[in-house]
């Protein structure tokens, strides 16, 4: 009933506009505008970058199963055999869901990282991103996560499940956006050996990564700021309030 009562139906990418369309909206009248980010903001942490890249991999998100923490840890145990010096951060509040949180820190500690596995509660962004080496994103569901585009317009690869838009933002949505390159490795869900193999791979080679790293800050500055996904929505209110958002003249992308 919505989506035949609406002139213009939005999604957030191209994977969830095609679910639109076999949900039954008009191909006509679908469109799509991506979340934006502060390029000023988080472009300006790659300045305090260090030269060597941080054997540190982040996991920014609420301490919840549906971030699935415990693949992320698991998946450390595999980092930690191959690669010693690197660390986890756990970067997110952990009072939605106690009694997870305490099974994430359990696990750690079960399987020997009580060391290499940290905690951190809330931090700010702009905190912690220059201090990372990888972004990573463990979740069993996602739409179109900011954590990732963030963490490349401030210089961070990253290593995704393969939900929501993720794929889209590691390997690019039409053949230009992929010409930029993989901004990082998509894995399967709940898949930590495939999770440490992506990460380690990224953190050895100091090519691959600096390589993901251009991909991924190039994709979301051409494809993914505030200020694009502003104007799209100011155009979409300007055509509304003109009268010229008509059905007849709402074409697909």
């Amino acid at each position: 009933m919505a989506y035949a009562a609406a002139d213009v139906i939005i999604a957030l990418y191209q994977g969830n506009r095609r679910r639109q369309i076999a949900d039954g909206a008009e191909e006509v009248r679908t469109r799509v505008i991506p979340n934006g980010i502060d390029l000023e903001r988080f472009g300006g942490l790659r300045a305090k970058r260090e030269v060597e890249i941080p054997k540190v991999l982040g996991l920014l998100g609420r301490v919840v199963p549906i971030k699935d923490i415990r693949t992320f840890v698991r998946a450390m145990r595999t980092v930690c055999t191959m690669m010693p010096e690197v660390e986890g951060w756990v970067i997110g509040p952990e009072d939605e869901d106690q009694a997870y949180a305490r099974e994430c820190r359990e696990l750690a500690n079960n399987l020997g990282l009580a060391n290499k596995i940290r905690f951190l509660g809330f931090q700010k962004p702009d905190d912690v991103l220059p201090k990372l080496g990888l972004m990573m994103l463990t979740s069993i569901s996602e739409a179109q996560p900011l954590v990732v585009l963030e963490g490349h317009a401030a210089g961070l690869p990253a290593v995704t499940t393969d939900v929501g838009c993720c794929r889209e933002l590691i390997e690019g949505s039409t053949p230009d956006d992929a010409a930029l390159g993989r901004s990082g490795f998509v894995v399967p869900i709940a898949d930590p050996e495939a999770t440490a193999n992506a990460a380690v791979k990224l953190l050895r080679d100091p090519d691959l990564w600096r390589s993901a790293q251009k991909a991924g800050f190039e994709r979301v500055t051409k494809y993914y700021t505030q200020a694009m996904m502003y104007e799209s929505y100011a155009t979409l209110y300007r055509q509304a309030l003109e009268g010229t958002l008509g059905r007849d003249r709402v074409r697909a992308p």
